[in-house]
């Protein structure tokens, strides 16, 4: 999946649980995982002109930042600090997880997304993908799954925002705090 639909979509899967978790670190976490392994992947097919599984254990864009590991240990960390920044992290995080297997499930086979989720588990090698760049990566957008979820996700985006937005400008309206429902209400004449 790409960034609107990881985050927009991501926001939406994550409102159950979040507990008024900070919205940034979230959204971030909602990100983090392709933030980590994309970059560490092409970086290392650029320096070593490999690509896939010539390179080895890093042999795609699903490497350490998608198992279930790395999302554990952001949330043992968020425990052991009490923080609630850590915690919206590891729940974006778990949202990418999940995404991805929905994704890999309509386009690739839900077995591609488990070798990297369930690592070390299943094997250490990553699973492999033949990506050159970043543009042969982009190439898979126009994938109807994938095209469908970036628009979601924008929309969703759009909605928390508008929401956002609402609730911050001190706007009457249905949303608006209380407060600013009173204070509009004693002002007028």
């Amino acid at each position: 999946m790409f960034p609107l639909g990881h985050m927009g979509v991501g926001l939406k899967l994550a409102a159950p649980f979040d507990a008024d978790l900070p919205k940034r670190p979230l959204l971030l976490g909602t990100l983090l995982p392709d933030l980590i392994d994309k970059p560490l992947y092409y970086g290392l097919s650029a320096w070593t002109g490999r690509v896939g599984a010539q390179l080895g254990l890093v042999a795609g864009t699903r490497s350490f930042g998608h198992t279930l590991v790395f999302t554990a240990a952001l949330a043992a960390l968020a425990r052991a600090r009490r923080s609630r920044a850590w915690a919206a992290l590891a729940l974006g995080a778990a949202t990418h997880l999940v995404l991805d297997a929905l994704s890999d499930a309509f386009t690739r086979g839900v077995g591609f997304s488990m070798r990297a989720l369930l690592w070390p588990l299943l094997g250490w090698q990553f699973p492999a993908y033949s990506y050159r760049n970043w543009h042969d990566h982009l190439h898979h957008v126009g994938e109807p799954f994938l095209l469908g979820a970036e628009i979601a996700g924008g929309l969703f985006l759009l909605l928390e925002w508008r929401r956002t937005w609402t609730l911050t400008e001190g706007r009457t309206g249905p949303r608006a705090p209380r407060e600013s429902r009173r204070s509009s209400r004693a002002a007028a004449p």
